[in-house]
């Protein structure tokens, strides 16, 4: 019947709720995932899954105006908080999705904190890794991943609650380290 899709569609969007989203380039230089973040689409993509604040850590990436801060709280009604480096045990802990480049360590704290990941590749780095890395873990269905210009679409479109939990077991562990030491080594 048209209630039981109702409810049906009123259930699967309540999911989507994504009201703290982390943004994160670690020490890398990210200026692409930084602008990307901040285009209208990518914007409403957040706005339509309920965010209303987004916590960018840009490490050595260009930072946010002012305005454009200004704007993205009038238009969107997004607060947003950046910074450069700090501790981001909180923001990870804190985060209903993290959105980061492909770095070991930022797929780590994704998987050991049990968060809902979408990964983005830099493809502007030499002997880039990250695509082996991410493309492994997605295979896992422990996160997503995209290339840049995809964010928007992807935050658009993903089921996030499809994602399943890491486990933080010794094995796990194990093998992902390897996974790394494999990828190194080529």
């Amino acid at each position: 019947t048209t209630r039981n899709s109702c409810v049906l569609l009123f259930n699967y969007l309540q999911k989507m709720h994504l009201n703290t989203v982390y943004i994160t380039v670690g020490t890398t230089k990210f200026d692409a995932l930084i602008s990307t973040a901040s285009t209208e689409p990518a914007l409403k993509a957040l706005q339509n899954r309920k965010c209303t604040k987004l916590v960018i850590q840009h490490g050595n990436s260009q930072p946010l105006t002012d305005d454009e801060i200004q704007l993205i709280r009038k238009n969107y009604g997004i607060q947003i908080e950046q910074y450069n480096f700090r501790p981001n045990t909180e923001d990870i802990k804190s985060a209903d999705l993290i959105i980061g480049h492909a770095g070991a360590g930022t797929c780590m704290d994704i998987l050991n904190n049990q968060k809902p990941g979408l990964i983005v590749i830099n493809d502007t780095l030499m002997d880039n890794h990250q695509l082996e890395l991410a493309k492994q873990l997605a295979a896992e269905n422990y996160l997503y991943y995209c290339k840049v210009t995809d964010v928007d679409a992807q935050l658009a479109t993903l089921d996030f609650e499809a994602l399943k939990p890491y486990e933080t077991k010794p094995e796990n562990l194990s093998k992902f380290v390897s996974a790394i030491n494999q990828l190194m080594s080529h």
